[in-house]
């Protein structure tokens, strides 16, 4: 539980890396897959030996590909809207992992779906949207890589016990790295020591550690848990953005974070003993 809530918190800073480094987000999102490859391979060639079966090899794929779609969508939201926006509408995921979740994965966790519903009113009193001035554009990016997302807990959670946490990570992201180049190279912006820098540290800290605590943690709590207890960069995300960028945080906010944390609390919890 903590390893996925300390993933998810440390994601909320992702603003302070993509803004100033100024890059088209598909440089940005392919760079950082490269880097997080990179950076995990050594740890995912010395992991033991697994057998790569079709469903392996399906599940790699699909783990590519949702997160290719996730971060180019998500990283382009939050240059073309405010945080508050693009936060709120990415999290739509978590409500769509748990209204999935008794049917893909016949796990039921109680009160998820009220829970989720709860976290997202407490979301919106938090990020106050209605206040920001943001566009159709950005709302739909943050909702799509909200989609890819939720595909995406639903897919690591079946590969990560089949190939381990770093093979994951690792290899998945040399295909989503080759997925987004073509982006990438269509924009034509050569990045600079400056802005790869900031690509750097944010692909090591909050892609690669924080990936790697991420799909641990997911396979031992499970989707839906996993999805709610997420709800902490959001959290994140909007204090970085009423600090970092000026973007204000309204009066009721505290009674949003309320909502939110008892929302993460209530499906975290121990199931009763029998």
């Amino acid at each position: 539980m903590l390893a996925v809530t300390g993933a998810a918190a440390s994601w909320g800073l992702w603003s302070l890396f993509v803004r100033p480094a100024a890059l088209p987000p598909a440089t940005f999102g392919a760079l950082v897959f490269v880097i997080m490859a990179t950076i995990t391979l050594p740890a995912a060639l010395r992991a033991p030996p697994v057998r790569w079966g079709r469903e392996a090899c399906l599940l790699l794929a699909a783990n590519g590909v949702c997160d290719a779609t996730n971060v180019l969508t998500y990283f382009a939201a939050l240059q073309e809207t405010t945080v508050a926006i693009a936060v709120l509408t990415h999290y739509l995921a978590p409500v769509l992992v748990a209204l999935l979740a008794p049917v893909i994965e016949g796990e039921r966790v109680r009160g998820a779906v009220p829970a989720a519903l709860l976290a997202c009113a407490g979301l919106a009193l938090v990020l106050e949207p209605w206040r920001a001035h943001g566009d159709l554009t950005g709302a739909a990016l943050g909702a799509a890589s909200a989609v890819a997302y939720a595909g995406n807990v639903f897919v690591v959670r079946r590969l990560v016990p089949l190939v381990g946490a770093a093979r994951a990570i690792s290899y998945h992201s040399f295909l989503s790295a080759a997925l987004m180049a073509p982006f990438a190279i269509a924009a034509g912006v050569v990045p600079g020591l400056h802005a790869l820098a900031w690509v750097a540290s944010g692909a090591t800290g909050l892609g690669a550690v924080a990936g790697i605590l991420y799909v641990r943690g997911l396979a031992v709590i499970g989707s839906s848990r996993a999805a709610m207890l997420t709800y902490a960069e959001p959290v994140v995300a909007v204090v970085v953005g009423a600090l970092a960028w000026g973007e204000p945080v309204g009066r009721l906010a505290a009674l949003g974070v309320v909502a939110v944390v008892a929302s993460g609390l209530w499906v975290a919890r121990p199931a009763p003993r029998q």
